[in-house]
């Protein structure tokens, strides 16, 4: 799989309506160089050294391979030496030719770096207020620092918010390459700073990232008082549908890509936000022509052009996106309806939801007093199906053909969009068949990912799962989203060898209304904490308390019956074989909260509840396998279970940790042979080999003329 790899985010050309100075340091665009440091006490403050700082010829101009261009092609760059001596705020003094004066309104101070090493930039402002005729125009006035690390060894744009209350004139700039603490450095590094520019433009001049925030999208959530709960569109076509960001950890950024919204071109959309606080407001982006940003402009009444991914706004600088006057309330916090293009097309595309505070950037307002992670905002993408009535379905085949089930040639062949299509296979003469792979998605011919965003896959379905007497087979609904390609596996015949039905765990079987005896016993855990599952009763849910398992309790002992292609149903052994584990296939509360996991009777399972699970492998516990998996109702592969509040139940939109079971085998049943089970009190009791044991551990024994198991 090729990988197609990132633009440029704004292609170096932001407006600089705001401008106060711009330094390419290609001429002689600034007043005076120096270094600076902000610890009085520094050997640079003192004037025992005094720091290497100059402007050289750009040697670091070569073309990025990820970016396809020169981030950096100028032909002057500003170098300085991070000393080991200077304190953690020790950098390049740029003294401006001109002032620009620190007002209330926020600017952008935008600047590239390249260090050696991974780290946070800062930017000190040095000036002095207007009110304060005895203040040094050596006052540090404001400070700035990147929420994140900056990557080594190549250009960053970087862009840091600054603000103040006004009548401060800012003379000089202390750009900080490198503000980590110079302790654990053994040698003085090189670092490499250029084109300083202020504008009222948030928006990185480009990015190696796709659809970039201002902050780390690993961040934490800093507010336990303000949250998105959820998010919900509305559409005629597929009617509401919703996503909830997991909430364990909680994350300022979440990346929801593997939910995809259905929607039509030429359709109007409705967006609510359910969010847990006040005084926010809601963004809806869409990255219409695929090319990895959300490209944003508003029209100067408050309307969105038609290039502009920005779909919709609640609230910016006291409009909303309909052009319409409205207040900075809470009540504003679910944006105006918008329309999907009538000439959009057909394919897989990036949704952002965004709440923020009177913020058009779709990277979060960095602030620097109303960012989006101070606030508690949040921002949460997903991926959208612009899909029309129809899907497109062809065949690659040699050997044989592949058609419909009526027996229509699979050319252009129309079929209902996300309605499972049943297909017959047809060997040539001396051939017979193996199975099919499916390829479905958009831009078949193309990567298969495009700007981090998946446009098509590829599925196999074997033999086993066709009819045998037909030899048909029905392609499940969620494989027909756009374009199908189906590929017959021909192959001559007497060639073929039944695959084995696959096997995630050892299954058991009910005999005589009793698990046979050389049943295998698993343990379950869920979550990063590891609680474990264990028999409820006849409780209305399963308590999650315990972090440790017994393999000799039998409430904590499970067994699973079925296979992969037919699903699982699981008992647990102190239940017995009566009782199955069953949940209600409606997700009942928030998110599937509600709907508790329990034991059913077997042989009378409610109809509302199912009683037959699947598994998915997950990774994200830092470990893969089948002992590592989401687990779900049939037929319901977006709700896992889940720990909420301490109970069995759901999480409805996406997986994570927290819908993660651990499943390990604990032991083998009795062994076959054996008459039954004896107390250690039994008298004549012998080991294997026929010596006599007085005090036995648990195993196998002979006791009289049988084979006992002694627990």
């Amino acid at each position: 799989m090729k990988i197609k790899n990132i633009i440029a985010l704004a292609a170096l050309t932001l407006p600089l309506s705001a401008a106060a100075q711009t330094i390419t340091f290609d001429t002689e665009d600034y007043a005076s160089l120096g270094v600076y440091d902000t610890w009085e006490e520094s050997p640079f403050r003192t004037g025992k050294l005094s720091g290497n700082v100059a402007v050289i010829n750009n040697h670091l101009n070569q073309v990025d391979e990820q970016l396809g261009t020169a981030p950096n092609p100028s032909s002057k760059i500003l170098a300085v030496q991070r000393s080991r001596f200077g304190s953690n705020t020790f950098g390049a003094l740029v003294k401006l030719n001109e002032t620009f004066e620190l007002t209330p309104t926020t600017k952008y101070l935008h600047l590239m770096v390249n260090r050696p090493y991974a780290g946070r930039v800062m930017v000190v402002g040095l000036g002095k207020r207007r009110d304060r005729a005895g203040q040094s125009p050596m006052t540090e006035q404001f400070w700035a620092m990147t929420m994140s690390k900056i990557p080594a060894n190549r250009w960053q744009d970087i862009v840091l918010p600054i603000k103040g209350n006004g009548g401060i004139d800012i003379n000089s700039l202390v750009i900080i390459p490198d503000c980590e603490s110079p302790h654990a450095y053994t040698a003085d590094e090189m670092c490499y700073i250029d084109n300083i520019e202020i504008n009222d433009n948030s928006q990185v001049r480009f990015s190696y990232e796709f659809y970039p925030t201002y902050f780390d999208k690993n961040a934490n959530h800093t507010r336990n008082d303000r949250w998105t709960t959820s998010v919900a569109i509305n559409a005629a076509s597929a009617g509401t549908q919703s996503v909830t960001p997991p909430t364990n950890p909680k994350r300022a950024y979440s990346d929801m890509t593997s939910k995809v919204f259905l929607l039509k071109p030429g359709e109007n959309v409705t967006t609510t936000f359910t969010y847990q606080g006040g005084w926010m407001h809601g963004y809806v982006y869409l990255d219409k022509n695929n090319n990895g940003k959300f490209d944003v402009t508003i029209n100067d009444n408050g309307t969105l052009p038609t290039e502009s991914d920005l779909m919709a706004y609640a609230y910016y600088k006291g409009k909303n996106s309909l052009g319409n006057t409205v207040s900075e309330s809470a009540s504003f916090l679910n944006p105006p309806a918008f329309t999907i293009p009538a000439d959009m097309p057909e394919g897989f595309y990036r949704m952002r939801f965004k709440v923020d505070w009177d913020h058009q950037d779709a990277g979060g307002n960095p602030g620097p007093t109303n960012s989006l992670i101070s606030n508690g905002g949040n921002i949460i993408d997903v991926m959208v199906n612009i899909h029309g009535d129809n899907c497109t379905v062809e065949q690659a085949n040699r050997n044989g053909d592949v058609v419909a089930a009526d027996g229509s040639a699979l050319s252009g062949y129309k079929t209902p969009f996300g309605q499972p299509f049943t297909i017959k296979m047809k060997p040539e003469q001396g051939f017979e068949y193996a199975g099919i792979i499916v390829k479905h998605g958009y831009n078949l011919s193309g990567d298969s990912i495009v700007n981090d965003n998946v446009q098509w896959r590829k599925q196999r379905f074997p033999r086993r799962l066709f009819d045998e007497t037909n030899h048909t087979f029905t392609i499940p609904a969620e494989c027909m989203d756009g374009i199908v390609e189906i590929e017959g596996l021909f192959i001559e015949n007497g060639t073929y060898v039944p695959e084995k039905e696959p096997e995630r765990y050892e299954t058991t079987l009910i005999k005589n209304g009793e698990f046979v005896d050389t049943t295998a016993w698993y343990t379950m855990q869920i979550g990063q904490s590891g609680y474990v599952l264990t028999n409820p009763g006849t409780a209305t849910y399963m308590s999650l308390s315990l972090t440790e398992f017994d393999i000799e309790n039998d409430a904590h002992l499970w067994c699973f019956i079925g296979n992969e292609n037919v699903g699982y149903q699981i008992y647990n052994k102190q239940a017995g074989p009566t009782k199955v584990l069953a949940a209600p296939k409606q997700m009942l509360g928030t998110t599937g909260g509600s709907s508790y996991v329990v034991l059913k009777d077997a042989d009378a399972v409610p109809s509302d509840y199912c009683a037959t699970w699947r598994f998915l492998d997950s990774s994200d516990l830092g470990s893969s396998g089948p002992a590592y998996a989401y687990m779900y109702e049939d037929g319901n592969q977006a709700a896992a279970v889940n720990n909420r509040d301490g109970r069995l139940a759901f999480w409805s939109t996406g997986k994570d940790k927290g819908s993660t079971l651990r499943i390990f085998f604990a032991k083998k049943g009795q062994p076959t042979g054996i008459q039954g089970v004896v107390s250690k009190s039994e008298e004549k009791i012998y080991d294997l080999s026929g010596r006599r044991v007085t005090n036995p551990e648990k195993g196998v024994y002979v006791v009289g003329p049988q084979k006992r198991y002694i627990k």
